[in-house]
Order: C-alpha cells, then structure tokens, then sequence
C-alpha cells in the first residue's frame, strides 16, 4: 500500500460562487469572474503539472483520492474521488476534480463526491471573504479489500 499527500495554497476571491454542479477548480489566475462558477481559489501555487509526482503515480494507477478543503478560518470540508491511466497532470494553470469521467489535463481527481455546488456554504462565504485556503491531496493506491480511504 503507498500514500502520498501534496498541498495547494490558494486564496478565495470575492466572485467565488461555487455553484457548478460537477467540477470544483483552484486556479493560479488572480482574478475570478462571476461566470467561473465552479472555482473555490485563486492565485494557487500550483496547477495539475506541479503536484507531487507520488500523487500523480498513484492517480494514474487508478488509485483514491481524498481532497480536503480547508479555509485559515478553520472551515473545511472534504471530497472523495478516483484516479484514472488517462490523467496526463498537463495543465499548469488549474486544478480540477469532476463528478464525470472527463479527463483533461487539468483533472486530477473523477467521480466525486461532490463539486463545487455541495462545498459547504460557510466554506464559500469565507473564500469569498478573500481568506487563504489549502487543497490537501492525499491519496492511496486502490486495494479494494484493505478497507482504506
């Protein structure tokens, strides 16, 4: 069994919306429309290309993922998802976990728990306060009789 665990800090933005109904983004972009409804964070250290190799083998060998979403405030909230052999981890902008099986180079996590419009409405209105946030990504390889993760 092998875990791994990146971290991407980010701050919120006063247009988060986190409305979408199946993705949930962080982004290096500075500034945030309000028509980027599924986008928690903005002004990330980091974009899909830049996380952590661990994380990124154990994704593409289809491993789980546990993204936990906390503000500086204390807040968070989590989100369950898979990984998958078509992750390319290309994009190095932006960081994307999706409800769907779409792959793009952004995606680093599929069929989740949740997206953007299940985070947490006190979660939401703290990001939109401009606080600092982290995506914890931590993951572990798909064993499915070890009963982990």
């Amino acid at each position: 069994m092998r875990y791994c665990v990146d971290v991407v800090a980010f701050r919120g933005h006063r247009n988060v919306r986190a409305e979408h109904p199946t993705t949930l983004e962080v982004t290096k972009d500075e500034f945030l429309t309000p028509r980027g409804d599924c986008i928690v964070g903005v002004a990330s250290n980091k974009g899909a290309s830049e996380i952590d190799n661990c994380v990124k083998e154990v994704l593409r060998g289809g491993g789980r993922l546990l993204a936990v979403l906390v503000v500086e405030n204390g807040l968070f909230d989590y989100i369950a998802a898979e990984g998958s052999n078509s992750m390319t981890f290309s994009d190095d902008r932006r960081i994307i976990i999706r409800r769907s099986t779409y792959v793009d180079g952004s995606t680093v996590g599929i069929k989740a728990s949740k997206a953007a419009k299940d985070i947490r409405r006190d979660i939401v209105e703290s990001l939109k306060q401009g606080l600092r946030g982290y995506l914890i990504l931590a993951v572990a390889e798909d064993t499915a009789s070890d009963g982990y993760l």
